[in-house]
């Protein structure tokens, strides 16, 4: 996967590696079965992260800058959410060995880790730059730009640069850390061995 993801592996205390032990007695269906809970568990984690934008980390998402917003498709200010096409990236993998919860887009990892400065500059020698900016000229008409694959609507203010220094991204972590999803998904084992003992 060349974005992100995330598989726990649970140990420690004795009374979680007791639990652990009685999981890994079921039989294939039911650990599939279990494993799928925790994927779904952890995707309901990150998609209430990103109704938080980033809280539940315990270090909220930067806000974005006016430059930023200007140049959204949709012009919306919630962080990371202005399609929805990052959030709704995020799928699971269940099978009887583990579970991973993940996504392949790779902006996730530029997100989830942050970068350092970055110069952005034309794909061609001699090139210009062109992108929607706060500061910018607005446009007199709609123009179709094939380097974003998108129309921008008249009245969006321009700038053309020959190039565009570009202070990083600051870490805007998406996905749980171990200590993070371990209790729901402690429930969530002892909930689903209780199920079982009433299948019987």
């Amino acid at each position: 996967m060349p974005g992100i993801g995330i598989k726990v592996d649970i140990r420690g205390a004795r009374a979680v590696a007791n639990l652990m032990r009685r999981v890994r007695g079921l039989v294939d269906d039911n650990r599939q079965e279990l494993h799928l809970r925790w994927g779904i568990r952890t995707l309901n984690w990150v998609t209430r992260n990103f109704a938080a934008e980033g809280a539940l980390t315990g270090a909220p998402w930067a806000k974005l800058s006016p430059n930023t917003i200007a140049g959204r498709r949709k012009g919306s200010s919630r962080v990371l959410q202005d399609t929805g096409g990052l959030k709704n990236s995020f799928t699971l993998n269940a099978t009887s060995t583990e579970v991973s919860v993940g996504t392949e887009k790779q902006i996730a990892l530029y997100h989830e880790k942050g970068t350092k400065p970055y110069e952005i500059l034309p794909k061609k020698p001699g090139g210009f730059l062109a992108f929607a900016h706060a500061g910018g000229t607005p446009l007199r008409k709609g123009t179709y730009l094939p380097s974003a694959e998108r129309t921008f609507a008249k009245g969006t203010p321009f700038v053309f640069s020959k190039g565009v220094h570009h202070p990083g991204l600051p870490v805007r972590r998406t996905l749980p850390k171990r200590e993070e999803i371990l209790p729901d998904i402690l429930r969530t084992t002892v909930n689903y061995l209780n199920e079982l003992k009433t299948r019987k």
